[in-house]
């Protein structure tokens, strides 16, 4: 067989052989082809039967699609719907989204972040990353020859819950792996996986440290109203300066349910957009045409949708945390955002000796930790979002499974 080009050699990320024993695409290859139940449970992502998109989705499509909608839309998304979208994001993000030039349409939220890398990037130049961060963001850095720096967050005691017990960025060693002029930092934010919510002192940081050493930021903001408690979520592109150097990633696939629609937004100054575009325009065309049109109803109309939504998923989420936390394998502290949880196994088992186990065993897919980053090793991100009346019981597997794996 031919050799691969070198560009895909890094997305497997063969360095992590060493830790892994394998590179981390054969790893999540073995995870995948291992043995277990024909209909997992699969908690890796939300059961979207049990939380369905909101009643307009559906129709909204259909009329589109029925001769409503255009089949073929310029590259970066029609031009009606981005004039809706602009405006609505404004009043998610705080600031004014400068018209339809600032916005540009992806195929899901994944292909926006490939989208403005490709646009911003070239071999060799250092990016800021923290540990951990969303599964996808360094293998992308990698296949396109960045150089990755990860930013350790501060941990606290698991278990502890209340308000100030969450994972936070380490801002000291943020400034010094700013001072080596990096081209770009990447961060989610609720951060994925352990839904930290970071405070206005922390975003502030970043921009300031952004301003003071001229690098450009995306900020992965898909879960950014999908927060609890009453938190209050600082976005980056509000800050002093930012919105000219700040790409925010955004759609409507988690809080709402619609991942099947393939639809991300992309937030970014208009000639980076314009960039972005013609990425675009030679990987994947657009979005999805008919779907696109669900965007013009995104945020103006889900309001009711996303009260309900939250109380749903709190429940959810403390039901879990205190499941976990009464056992004597896993402790967790509350996420303030996303659907996701963290917890640390305490057994000394690998990750992916427990992930394997888990699908086997228990029927529940999760993701091992070390798809995160180093600070992911030892941790499964487990997405709550499940329906009620087989998560407690999958639960039950779960910890039962988890204290029968021998440690590494």
């Amino acid at each position: 067989m031919q050799q691969l080009p070198a560009a895909l050699q890094r997305l497997s990320m063969p360095e992590l052989t060493g830790r892994l024993g394998q590179s981390l695409r054969d790893a999540e290859r073995e995870l995948e082809n291992a043995p277990g139940p024909a209909a997992p449970l699969d908690a890796t992502y939300a059961d979207t039967h049990r939380f369905p998109p909101p009643e307009w989705a559906l129709p909204a499509f259909a009329e589109a699609a029925g001769g409503q909608g255009m089949t073929y839309t310029p590259y970066r998304g029609d031009h009606h719907v981005r004039e809706a979208v602009a405006e609505n994001v404004s009043t998610v993000l705080g600031v004014p989204v400068p018209g339809p030039g600032g916005i540009i349409l992806t195929p899901g939220t994944q292909g926006a972040l490939f989208t403005a890398l490709a646009a911003i990037l070239s071999p060799g130049d250092l990016v800021l990353l923290p540990d951990p961060d969303y599964l996808s963001t360094e293998r992308m850095l990698r296949y396109f020859g960045a150089e990755v720096r990860r930013i350790p967050m501060i941990w606290p005691h698991e278990g502890d819950g209340g308000r100030g017990a969450r994972p936070t960025l380490d801002l000291e060693e943020l400034e010094r792996a700013a001072a080596l002029k990096p081209r770009l930092m990447v961060f989610s934010h609720p951060n994925n996986p352990t839904g930290a919510v970071y405070d206005e002192a922390t975003v502030e940081a970043i921009a300031d440290a952004a301003r003071r050493h001229d690098f450009q930021v995306i900020a992965d903001e898909l879960y950014c109203r999908l927060v609890y408690d009453g938190e209050e979520f600082h976005h980056l592109a509000a800050r002093e300066g930012m919105a000219e150097r700040t790409v925010t990633l955004l759609g409507p696939s988690k809080t709402e349910s619609l991942s099947g629609y393939r639809l991300g937004v992309a937030v970014a100054p208009a000639a980076l957009v314009d960039a972005m575009e013609d990425v675009q325009s030679c990987t994947a065309l657009r979005a999805p045409s008919y779907a696109q049109h669900l965007l013009a109803r995104w945020i103006a109309d889900d309001q009711d949708f996303l009260k309900k939504r939250l109380v749903e998923y709190q429940a959810l989420r403390d039901t879990t945390v205190r499941r976990l936390n009464a056992s004597s394998v896993m402790r967790v502290n509350a996420c303030y955002g996303t659907a996701y949880l963290f917890p640390e196994v305490l057994t000394g088992a690998s990750d992916q000796a427990v992930a394997l186990a888990l699908k086997e065993h228990a029927g529940v897919v999760v993701n091992p930790g070390y798809q995160f980053g180093p600070a992911g090793t030892g941790r499964m991100r487990l997405c709550f979002a499940q329906d009620e009346t087989v998560w407690d019981a999958a639960l039950d597997r779960v910890l039962d499974v988890v204290s029968a794996v021998k440690p590494a």
